[in-house]
């Protein structure tokens, strides 16, 4: 009796030590430790799904996004510039008056100077000078063309031009064309030259060689003329009632 149990006892101790052996075994056999480890990265927010590798001791995703790990991946449009907004719903208008006046082409506000005057183009038949005059002795009607380096806008010094003389440098204006809006800014006030193709500065050069967008009217006469030069500070371009596409200048 005595044998059997001292017998029974070794049996025991020996069946633990195998399974004792074949855990180790196990271990050992498994994943090491230091590799990484592969896992589904849940869909959180507006951040990539897909396959995340988490090492030992790193967070897991939703852990990650809980305590702001992760980067946003939204992405912040530059804001509309104040002018654009505020005359948002005056370019709606300007876009149902130029269904009605043909060839227009939008509306040049200058808030400081109290500057309102429609935009026309000037077409492309030959005699494009006449037509820019034509455009001018009207009402409300200021003409709209290149010269093929930027834009220029003309109109009489006794309508809505007559108070260009009222700009002052920093003052902001904007272009309303019904599917965009322009926002400018005044940089260039000076006297130039109307030789009939252009408007050159007192050196000769085109005044749009270096300015964005020029204003202009006579002064004693049509040779000589008095420029106020806006450069563009935005220029968004609208969809729909409000939407916006990103269009930035």
């Amino acid at each position: 009796m005595k044998k059997l149990l001292i017998t029974a006892a070794f049996l025991l101790f020996i069946t633990g030590t195998a399974l004792a052996a074949n855990k180790v075994q196990d271990l050992r056999s498994g994943p090491d430790s230091r590799e990484p480890q592969t896992v589904e990265a849940q869909t959180i927010g507006a951040r990539n799904t897909g396959a995340q590798t988490i090492y030992p001791g790193q967070n897991s995703a939703a852990e990650t996004s809980e305590t702001g790990g992760w980067e946003s991946m939204t992405v912040r449009d530059k804001p509309m510039a104040l002018e654009a907004a505020l005359f948002l719903g005056r370019n709606r208008e300007v876009a149902q008056e130029m269904l009605s006046r043909q060839d227009m082409a939008g509306r040049l506000i200058i808030p400081s100077a109290g500057i309102d005057v429609a935009l026309f183009i000037d077409g492309q038949e030959e005699n494009v000078a006449q037509l820019r005059q034509e455009i001018c002795d009207r009402e409300d009607s200021a003409a709209f063309f290149t010269d093929g380096l930027g834009m220029l806008i003309a109109d009489h010094n006794n309508q809505a031009f007559s108070l260009l003389s009222q700009v002052q440098t920093g003052d902001k204006a904007v272009i309303l064309r019904g599917h965009s809006i322009v926002t400018l800014e005044c940089d260039l006030l000076a006297d130039g030259n109307n030789y009939g193709k252009g408007i050159l500065d007192e050196e000769g050069f085109y005044f749009t060689s270096y300015e964005d967008y020029i204003c202009y009217t006579c002064k004693e006469d049509w040779n000589n003329v008095l420029v106020a030069g806006f450069k563009v500070l935005d220029d968004i371009t609208l969809q729909g009632a409000e939407g916006l596409s990103l269009l930035h200048t």
